[in-house]
C-alpha cells in the first residue's frame, strides 16, 4: 500500500520493484490500490456520498455529474444506493463496512485490500458483508487481498492463502491444498487433525 518504506528486501508488484526509483515509491502503481480499513474508517462530518467520493477528489476528478454517477454506481454494488445523503452516525456497523467497500470501488483499483472485514461484526451481518466482497472476488474486476483470522470466511473471499507468522511466510498456495499441509502451527490455526 506504500504506507512503509521497506528497509530490507523489496516489494515487488507485477514484477516490478515498486521502491526501485529514486522517488522511493511509484505513485501509479500506488494509486492501483486500495483498502478497506477494518473499522471502515469513514469520517463522521461527510456524508455517504462525501466519503465515497473523496478518493474521486482526491486524483483531481472534478466532473461532478461523473463523480455522483460512480458514487451512486459503487454503493449500487454494496447495496447501498438509497443513503448518499446520510451519515455514517446514521448507519449499522455492517452498512458502514459497505460504505467502507463503495469508496474502496468507486475508481475501480485494481487491487482492493480487505483488512479483517468482518471483524465486530455479529454472524447475520457478516455473511452480508461477506456476500459484497464474494461478488467483487467473483467478477474479477480487481485482484482482492484479505486479511483475516477467521478460517471459517477464508472460502468465500479467495482461493490462495499466505499464511505469516511473525512475518515469515509458512505457507503460500491454493486454499484446497491447506489440509494436506504437516506443519504443526498451520494444522492447529486451521482445526486440521
Amino acid at each position: 500500500m506504500g504506507f512503509f518504506i521497506p528497509t530490507v528486501g523489496s516489494v515487488s508488484i507485477d514484477g516490478r520493484d515498486v521502491y526501485a526509483s529514486s522517488d522511493d515509491r511509484d505513485e501509479s502503481t500506488q494509486d492501483q490500490f486500495a483498502i478497506v480499513f477494518q473499522n471502515a474508517a469513514l469520517l463522521d462530518s461527510m456524508s455517504v456520498f462525501q466519503n465515497v467520493a473523496l478518493p474521486l477528489y482526491t486524483r483531481g476528478e472534478k466532473d461532478t455529474a461523473l463523480v455522483r454517477q460512480r458514487v451512486q454506481k459503487a454503493l449500487d454494488e454494496v447495496g447501498l444506493g438509497d443513503t448518499m445523503e446520510k451519515f455514517p452516525s446514521e448507519l449499522s456497523g455492517g452498512m458502514r463496512k459497505r460504505v467502507g467497500i463503495a469508496r474502496a470501488l468507486v475508481y475501480n483499483p485494481r487491487y482492493i485490500v480487505f483488512d479483517e472485514p468482518v471483524s465486530g461484526l455479529d454472524p447475520i451481518t457478516s455473511d452480508e458483508v461477506l456476500y459484497y466482497i464474494n461478488r467483487i472476488v467473483s467478477s474479477k474486476t480487481a485482484t482482492t487481498i484479505t486479511i483475516t483470522h477467521e478460517v471459517r470466511d477464508l472460502e468465500r473471499v479467495g482461493d490462495m492463502v499466505l499464511f505469516l507468522e511473525s512475518g515469515i511466510g509458512r505457507y503460500y498456495g491454493p486454499l484446497s491444498d491447506m489440509s494436506s499441509q504437516r506443519d504443526p502451527l498451520i494444522r492447529k490455526f486451521f482445526g486440521l487433525s
